[in-house]
């Protein structure tokens, strides 16, 4: 069953993808492809517990994905309030994903599509809501896809709630707080360094700088200092070859369909190797950048692959080294706090 599992959660991702890229396809449309496929990163709320959780939990999963496309796209308006909003959004989600133990990816995506809507250039508020409709596409392939992977893993419909769900709100933050007692500082550490690569994003915000912070959230997603290192030196390495595959796709010119197909796998292998090996994920999540991008659009590959690369670089090593300090400052401190203990009682 293991097994079995292992192979459906990527096949119901890849699936999940390729219905906004179908539909793009069938009914002439550039952005449902476009950005309906970034919707369909709602599916990765999928586990393996009931058919009535994995709906709810996708739906809830899409909708904050488009309220946070929405309002990044709105924050563009007003780009230098940027930073602080990302800085309240990542502290609240951080909190939020403890106290309810949402389970990985838990708020990264919502962090990526408030990234990607602040890069879109709208011209009136009424173009926000009309683009961000495209996401419904993708939350639609997200539901089907659960549902068949739920009906073929043969899940049960509802499932027996637990004795943490049955806790109210204050007992399960009250737990969070005993089971991580730094679970408020980490969440603060966080939002100031994604405060800082937001900064960063808005100041080269031309160039595509909104790469910076999605790449900063990537690798805090490690949250422990080792899995840190780990994902900065993963993005990185796995950049320059995934970066290298994009160009060699893009420089193809692909059809639509064919494109599409190439799409599907991608995503199906990034969903595969990203429990297994940060650093070959990456190889796949690349190229997955770039020709979602290229849909529809003039871009090129060189003008698209230093900017990804420098965004991943920028960001990756801009959250590691804010992170050592506040992990180096805070062993300071604890050393300091011991040898003044150690001083009183002599």
């Amino acid at each position: 069953m293991k097994d079995k599992r292992t192979i459906l959660r990527p096949l119901g991702s890849g699936f999940a993808m390729g219905v906004p890229l179908i539909l793009g396809i069938v009914m002439n449309d550039s952005s449902i492809s476009s950005v309906g496929a970034m919707g369909a990163f709602s599916y990765l709320a999928f586990q393996h517990i009931s058919i009535t959780y994995n709906v709810k939990a996708i739906l809830i999963h899409g909708a904050a994905l488009i309220g946070a496309f929405i309002l990044g796209a709105l924050t563009a308006l007003v780009p230098w309030s940027a930073p602080f909003m990302i800085g309240c959004m990542s502290y609240s989600a951080f909190l939020l994903s403890k106290i309810y133990r949402i389970p990985k990816p838990d708020y990264f995506f919502i962090l990526m599509l408030y990234a990607t809507g602040f890069n879109f250039h709208a011209a009136a508020v009424g173009d926000i809501f009309q683009h961000s409709l495209y996401l419904l596409y993708g939350l639609a392939g997200s539901v089907l896809s659960g549902l068949l992977i739920s009906l073929i893993e043969h899940l049960p419909l509802h499932s027996k709630p637990t004795a943490f769900q049955k806790l109210s709100f204050k007992e399960k933050y009250d737990l969070a707080l005993y089971r991580q007692p730094e679970m408020v500082l980490k969440a603060l550490h966080f939002s100031i360094i994604l405060f800082v690569a937001t900064y960063v994003a808005f100041l080269l915000r031309e160039s595509n700088g909104y790469w910076i912070l999605i790449s900063a959230a990537a690798v805090l997603a490690g949250e422990h200092m080792d899995k840190i290192k780990s994902r900065t030196i993963g993005r990185v390495l796995g950049g320059i070859v995934g970066l290298l595959l994009g160009f060699l796709l893009m420089s193809l010119h692909l059809s639509l369909p064919l494109l599409a197909l190439v799409l599907i796998l991608l995503n199906i292998l990034t969903e595969w190797y990203m429990p297994l090996n940060y650093t070959v994920a990456n190889f796949f999540t690349n190229p997955q950048v770039l020709l979602l991008m290229t849909i529809g659009s003039s871009f090129t590959p060189l003008q698209l692959i230093p900017l990804r690369f420098s965004g991943a670089l920028i960001g990756s090593l801009l959250a590691m080294v804010l992170i050592f300090v506040m992990d180096w400052s805070l062993k300071q401190m604890e050393q300091s706090m011991i040898h003044a203990k150690q001083s009183q009682e002599e």
